[in-house]
């Protein structure tokens, strides 16, 4: 009896998912068999994007034959997508994605045709962190009020908690707002109006539910008012 082997050309992935921070870079990868040299001019890589919205596929980075060719390139990838050619002796289509944008979320098709094809999807989350507070405090003398102001912007929306000295919740007076910037971030502002007191310390914290992460910055009151209450403004900025 004769037994014959059928090789089946499969593409692998070593993780489906991959979440990058954004604005930063990201490399995802799919593997494929190579069996001895690598002949590039008998690979074609394509990379394609499926946004998370009912959309078009996005061509990311065409190789074919073993030559770039970006005439289809998306545009939204231009500049910002290339393959790693040093990778692909090894079995290894790495896409690199720079500049990473909140657009850039989704499913990515990685299809591989060398002497056999196949595909593969891996799914990239874009996660935009309240890193960074700009606070702001504003004197009312007139009103002999105290006006403080955090902001800071993000993805997904965050919620905007004040507390005080006591770590007790702060709701009265309280006014937050949110606009979105061009680049799908939401812009952030809360604002606590309140009568101090010689010792009261407060602190603003965005709470982001989705990425299960928290910013915070704490106000510590005691010098401002002895020496500004009656002068007018003070910004800072707390950054991580």
């Amino acid at each position: 009896m004769v037994l014959s082997i059928l090789a089946f050309f499969t593409v692998e992935v070593p993780q489906l998912q991959y979440i990058a921070e954004y604005g930063s870079n990201v490399t995802m990868e799919c593997r494929f068999p190579v069996d001895g040299q690598l002949n590039l001019k008998d690979l074609s890589v394509s990379w394609e994007q499926k946004g998370l919205k009912e959309q078009k596929p996005k061509e990311v980075y065409t190789l074919q034959k073993g030559e770039e060719d970006l005439k289809s390139q998306h545009r939204d990838y231009r500049g910002r997508a290339t393959l790693l050619r040093d990778k692909l002796n090894l079995g290894y289509s790495v896409l690199q994605i720079t500049s990473v944008k909140l657009m850039d979320a989704g499913s990515y098709l990685c299809l591989i045709d060398y002497r056999g094809a196949d595909y593969k999807y891996i799914t990239l989350e874009v996660k935009a962190s309240y890193t960074r507070i700009n606070v702001q405090i504003m004197s009312e003398p007139a009103e002999e009020e105290l006006v403080l102001i955090c902001q800071s912007e993000g993805f997904p929306l965050a919620e905007v908690f004040w507390q005080n000295e006591k770590n007790l919740k702060v709701n009265v007076s309280v006014n937050t707002t949110y606009t979105l910037t061009t680049d799908g971030l939401y812009n952030v502002t809360s604002m606590l109006t309140f009568k101090p007191n010689a010792s009261g310390n407060y602190s603003c914290t965005f709470w982001s539910k989705e990425l299960n992460e928290e910013t915070s910055y704490i106000f510590t009151l005691g010098s401002y008012l002895l020496l500004n209450f009656y002068i007018g403004v003070a910004t800072m900025c707390a950054c991580e």
